[in-house]
């Protein structure tokens, strides 16, 4: 009898094990996604008293654009003339064709040039 009690018992075990494993929520692997930006407006650049663009919104632009392939500090990081940046703009506007109008890239080279130039 005591055989057939440990049987039963080792049955109602695993049938609460089974039941408990099926019913459990798998959750998806999280990706991690780049901080969400403000977005900028189409217009151009506002300048300000002195005639120089607006950096603040050169800014946004650059690390909504710029962010979407590489992190931010990859650029800030460095400090180059704004033919160095002019070239490395174009080249990433060749490699995501699309992603950075011509207009665009002419913000974000006024940006870098203006904070991340060689002086």
């Amino acid at each position: 009898m005591k055989t057939n009690h440990r049987i039963a018992l080792s049955l109602v075990a695993a049938a609460a094990a089974a039941a408990m494993i099926g019913c459990s929520k798998q959750e998806a692997p999280k990706t991690e996604a780049p901080p969400a930006a403000p977005p900028v407006a189409s217009a151009p650049a506002a300048a300000s008293a002195a005639g120089a663009p607006d950096v603040a919104a050169s800014k946004v632009l650059f690390e909504q654009k710029c962010s979407i392939c590489h992190k931010i500090d990859r650029a800030t990081s460095r400090q180059e003339t704004r033919e160095a940046w002019t070239g490395l703009v174009e080249k990433m506007q060749a490699k995501q064709p699309g992603s950075i109008s011509d207009d665009e890239a002419g913000k974000i080279i006024d940006f870098l040039t203006a904070e991340h130039g060689k002086k």
